[in-house]
């Protein structure tokens, strides 16, 4: 065998031991890093105590508990506001009319039914009540009081010609005249004058186009959402709307004393006009409170009305729509007058108390429970036969509460305050 010089052999077992030692340093380092990373095992005796290998007495630190998660609590407060329909047996038949649309409800019940109601159409004049609520929203008028004082501009008295030419419904207003409030609004509501509707618009909001988005913003916070306002007394025919919205507009407008108590008048004087009529022929029927008249060839006849009448030794108040009348015999306003005539007179025998809860009746169950709310009286409203109407239900139900606790309160229209108990 061939022998390794010796200067070669020495080379070679350097080599070695500088390898060998790295190979100790690799592996130590390996060793404690699976040492530092490797998972306790559970068992008391390799975990780790308190001053190393034993605590201060000698024995393993106890482990910390477990974290305890918080339980959700069981059957939490529960506050409801929501709405039930409350029916009554029956039908009641309405005298609709034969073409155009209609709706008509009670005043603080609901709606008592409609003809066409959904089908979106020209308002003529109508839409001036929309334009007098929003002005007594924001100025409202108490009393026989007169209100601010409205100055007619120059531009304004300049365009009355052309309303005139153009067959648009207006009273004569001259440059600089000072009219009051009540009288812009007994002109825009007696006499439907366009122009005082331009007047009052730019007076309340700086400008009919401001005014404009106020009206159209009123109409989508009432529900009106088949509703839109071009300008604010009719005259075009792109302002559209319903029978069933204008039915939600009259609702809540015979609720505002000053409108209530300007479209029920019959006459009114104003400056330079002198005395005005109102167009509402309707207002001759006994018990007829209003609101307003409309009329172009786009719109056909309309009218916007109100009337009040005796359910059960109590006064209640019916507001109804009729829109799209059409008569080559009596002209188209007075077929709305016919029409509107008609409903009321087949409305108002039919309307009587209906006893629409009874004491012990369930009203609803609570969510995420088996108990219920119970009426504990009896409730009973003007209505109708076949009545549906919305209520409202507003309650808290807590844990706590004892079986038959009253919780809360049924609401039907504004005429009923049911109180409810809770049943387990």
């Amino acid at each position: 065998m061939r022998s390794i010089p010796p200067i070669t052999a020495h080379l070679n077992m350097s080599s070695i031991r500088r390898h060998w030692r790295a190979g100790l340093v690799v592996i130590a380092g390996l060793l404690v890093v699976i040492l530092a990373t490797a998972p306790w095992n559970g068992s008391s005796a390799s975990r780790p105590t308190a001053g190393g290998p034993a605590g201060a007495a000698g024995k393993p630190v106890a482990a910390a508990p477990h974290a305890t998660k918080a339980k959700a609590p069981v059957n939490p407060t529960k506050k409801i506001n929501t709405h039930v329909v409350l029916r009554s047996p029956g039908r009641t038949n309405v005298h609709w009319p034969s073409v155009g649309e209609a709706a008509v409800s009670v005043i603080g019940v609901g709606a008592v039914g409609n003809h066409y109601g959904y089908k979106k159409v020209p308002t003529a004049s109508i839409a001036k009540a929309m334009t007098a609520y929003v002005i007594l929203k924001h100025h409202p008028l108490k009393g026989n009081a007169q209100g601010p004082t409205l100055t007619v501009t120059h531009a304004e008295a300049a365009a009355f010609p052309h309303q005139v030419a153009i067959a648009e419904s207006v009273v004569p207003v001259r440059s600089g005249e000072r009219i009051t409030e009540r009288q812009a609004l007994q002109a825009l509501m007696l006499a439907s004058a366009g122009n005082v509707a331009h007047i009052l618009a730019r007076w309340d909001a700086g400008s009919v186009h401001a005014f404009l988005k106020k009206m159209n913003a009123t109409a989508k916070q009432l529900g009106m959402t088949r509703t839109h306002y071009t300008d604010p007394s009719g005259y075009d025919k792109h302002t559209v709307s319903t029978a069933i919205d204008q039915m939600k507009l009259a609702n809540k407008a015979m609720y505002l004393p000053g409108f209530r108590q300007i479209v029920g008048q019959k006459t009114a004087v104003i400056p330079v006009a002198g005395r005005i009529k109102n167009t509402n022929k309707l207002l001759r029927e006994h018990g007829v409170t209003g609101i307003k008249t409309g009329s172009m060839s786009a719109a056909g006849g309309c009218l916007l009305f109100s009337a009040k009448t005796t359910v059960g030794g109590h006064t209640v108040s019916i507001a109804g729509t009729v829109l799209g009348q059409r008569s080559s015999a009596i002209g188209d306003l007075n077929q709305a007058f016919v029409s509107s005539h008609n409903i009321l007179a087949s409305l108002r025998p039919a309307l009587k108390p209906v006893m629409i809860v009874h004491k012990g009746q369930v009203v609803m169950h609570v969510p995420g429970t088996k108990s219920t709310l119970v009426a504990t009286a009896n409730g009973t409203v003007p209505g109708w036969g076949g009545m549906a109407v919305p209520s409202a239900v507003t309650a808290t139900v807590s844990p706590s509460a004892a079986n038959g606790a009253h919780v809360g309160t049924l609401t039907v229209g504004s005429y009923v305050h049911v109180p409810l108990a809770l049943h387990k």
